[in-house]
């Protein structure tokens, strides 16, 4: 699928919507039935999430693990009338004016336990804050990318059949702008009040608080601040080219090119790099086992030996979990110094790459490339276009297939589904510090797709934005 995307600039308005929430006032335990954001979600723990409450938020998403083909698509319109009968029945309610929601999520490290952290710090953890708004997709700059591969619980025409089907958006495009003076931060304490309209302590012990703004200064406000502001996607990339191909195809089919139309917009979550309280983790990749098809694996050795020192590693990849953590523990003191990638093969042999000091990172890449120069630098694109395109393909202006590429949270599972010989090849990866990202974005680079997973995950079934309503 080709898609357009990747980084938002000049945003000069944002908009309040009309958002839809649970009624409190009938779901008595709201922890039960929020989540993660369902992307992240593995297919055996979403079930897990679907039995805590009849009415929790995956029941909306559908899931297709031993459904026959000819249902596949019957799962998307099971999920729209169910949406359609939870309004019937007062479940889902939409709030009665237009309104920005200010959103704070005090959580723990993914390293770390929650209750090991509160011990530890006054401020009882880390914490997250911005606020849901529209953006107007006919008002960003005509950008290309195309976004290449798919998590392995979801096709690649997911996002997109669930648009079409419910016209909901379930979860926001997070995005970032800089805000040095805490301006932000400051217009939030001065228009919300200290009690949240919605407190939720979930079952990881992490704090959810939503306050609705939908007063006429607060809300003129909150655009003026923003309207002066660059914001920038360093995730979801995929979710925002499926807005942009929902919006055109909804142009054709009704005839109303205005940039007026509900689909015209999109739901985004706002937040400030300068809180730093967002940690990124890395998305590691395997590759299909047709991409593997006719590869000499000795011959990609050498190759890489060119610039890389490779390293081998003794692991058990049958057992990935202990092989993960030995490869991911050397990556990190790798990394400290030098650009550092794990690759694993289906017959059981893991090597560690380790850039040479002497290499010259712009030889990596071919000429023709239009990737910023901060943005070469970073492991995910040396791995992109040199390891995989001219080391494993031989091409370095190959477009790939979503179906080539799978991304993955856990390097366990990268490795195990390699060792079970449904990939060519498994990759994995440091985290992309955010720092690096934000040089990238703010020297008008554009960040890979699935460069990195930003932890915490926004929460799903706090606020769902659905097209149908009235605005």
């Amino acid at each position: 699928m080709h898609s357009r995307g990747g980084m938002l600039r000049k945003m000069t308005d944002i908009f309040p919507f009309i958002g839809t929430r649970y009624n409190s006032r009938l779901i008595e335990d709201m922890k039960q039935v929020i989540s993660p954001w369902y992307e992240m979600i593995p297919a055996e723990k979403q079930k897990e999430y679907r039995q805590r409450h009849p009415y929790n938020i995956l029941h909306l998403i559908p899931t297709f693990k031993g459904v026959a083909n000819e249902e596949y698509n019957d799962s998307y319109l099971r999920t729209a009338s169910l949406i359609q009968t939870w309004r019937r029945d007062g479940i889902l309610v939409n709030d009665n004016n237009k309104s920005f929601y200010l959103y704070e999520q005090t959580y723990a490290h993914p390293l770390g336990k929650s209750s090991e952290i509160r011990r530890s710090s006054n401020v009882g953890g880390k914490v997250r804050r911005g606020i849901y708004a529209l953006i107007n997709l006919n008002r960003q700059p005509s950008c290309r990318m195309r976004v290449e591969g798919s998590t392995p619980n979801l096709g690649g025409a997911f996002h997109l059949k669930l648009l079409r089907a419910t016209r909901c958006n379930f979860s926001p495009i997070p995005m970032f702008f800089h805000d040095p003076q805490g301006e932000f931060a400051n217009t939030c304490d001065e228009v919300t009040p200290a009690r949240a309209w919605e407190e939720i302590v979930d079952t990881n012990n992490d704090t959810h608080r939503l306050w609705v703004i939908n007063k006429k200064d607060p809300i003129a406000r909150i655009g003026d601040f923003f309207r002066k502001k660059d914001c920038f996607i360093i995730e979801g990339h995929k979710r925002f080219e499926v807005s942009l191909t929902y919006r055109d195809e909804q142009r054709e089919t009704t005839g109303r090119p205005d940039g007026l139309q509900p689909f015209d917009y999109t739901l985004v979550f706002l937040s400030s790099f300068e809180e730093g309280s967002v940690s990124t983790m890395p998305v590691h990749r395997v590759l299909s086992a047709e991409l593997g098809s006719g590869v000499d694996l000795q011959e990609v050795l050498e190759d890489l030996a060119l610039y890389f020192t490779v390293t081998p590693v003794k692991v058990n990849l049958k057992k990935p979990d202990t092989a993960a953590e030995k490869i991911l523990s050397i990556l990190t003191e790798k990394g400290k110094k030098h650009h550092a990638i794990g690759m694993a093969f289906p017959d059981g042999r893991a090597f560690i790459l380790t850039l040479k000091s002497n290499a010259k990172i712009p030889e990596l890449y071919d000429e023709e490339t239009t990737l910023h120069d901060a943005a070469k630098q970073l492991d995910v694109s040396i791995l992109s276009h040199y390891i995989i395109r001219q080391c494993w393909i031989g091409n370095p202006e190959i477009d790939l297939e979503e179906e080539d590429i799978l991304y993955f949270e856990d390097a366990a599972a990268a490795l195990k589904h390699t060792v079970e010989k449904k990939a060519s090849a498994a990759f994995l990866l440091n985290p992309c510090p955010m720092k690096q990202l934000t040089e990238v974005v703010t020297s008008g680079g554009e960040v890979p797709p699935f460069a990195v997973r930003l932890h915490p995950p926004l929460i799903s079934g706090l606020i769902i934005r659905d097209m149908s309503v009235r605005h």
